[in-house]
């Protein structure tokens, strides 16, 4: 008999499964790459891939467990969008990198993938203020929004300089 999984369990871990991940990521992006160009571009698509890939699968497979963890009101039809956006983001994040298409392309999807969150830190900001959700998830996205940008946007620069 298959052991039954906690949903909320399973979308309270990715919320470490991507800073753990990230760290691991950008370790190895400086242990493999020689230079700002090769570093960027395991880091840049990678963490794409891990975020984008996360939220996009925690979505579709976890969707009311995911909307009650942030403090948002399950909408199916709505979310499905934009969680097939994510997969999508991540699944081009996996094509930049196998298919090597150069420092520009990892550049793009990164900074795809930084609006989007940006974008959707906006709005977490706006449902804690406006609709007084303070559940920590939703609180921490704005944060955890600007710690991305703040790791990618300087190596992205440096990569592009090169």
């Amino acid at each position: 008999m298959m052991p039954k999984f906690d949903n909320k369990k399973l979308v309270s871990m990715m919320e470490w499964i991507r800073p753990l991940g990230i760290s691991f990521i950008i370790f190895f992006a400086y242990f493999f790459g020689n230079d700002p160009i090769s570093r960027f571009h395991i880091m840049g698509p990678f963490i794409v891939l891990l975020m984008s890939g996360t939220v996009a699968l925690e979505g579709l497979l976890f969707g009311d467990a995911a909307s009650e963890k942030i403090g948002y009101i399950p909408n199916k039809a709505y979310q499905i969008q934009s969680r097939l956006n994510n997969a999508a983001t991540a699944i081009t994040a996996v094509l930049v990198y196998v298919l090597d298409w150069g420092r520009y392309a990892d550049s793009t999807i990164v900074t795809v993938m930084l609006m989007f969150f940006t974008f959707s830190a906006a709005n977490h900001a706006v449902s804690a203020i406006k609709d007084h959700n303070m559940k920590t998830v939703n609180l921490l996205r704005p944060v955890m929004s600007l710690l991305l940008i703040t790791i990618l946007v300087p190596h992205m620069i440096q990569a592009l300089h090169q």
